[in-house]
């Protein structure tokens, strides 16, 4: 039976999304104004999606040291 390596795209997607929620939230409830909630979560979904690299290093395994 081969194993294959799972790509944890998946998992880094969802991770960018929930970071890019809060972070609209949060901004709505401050600034009031969609447009600006609007571009925070974007902006902080894609740092999110871009650092849940150590959340899938996390899951693979390979953050024990």
């Amino acid at each position: 039976m081969s194993t294959r390596t799972p790509s944890y795209r998946t998992l880094r997607l969802l991770c960018g999304n929930a970071v890019g929620m809060v972070a609209f939230l949060s901004a709505y409830v401050v600034a009031r104004d969609p447009i600006v909630a609007l571009t925070a979560g974007v902006i902080v979904g894609a740092i999110g999606y871009a650092a849940s690299i150590v959340v899938v290093e996390y899951a693979a395994g390979e953050g024990n040291d």
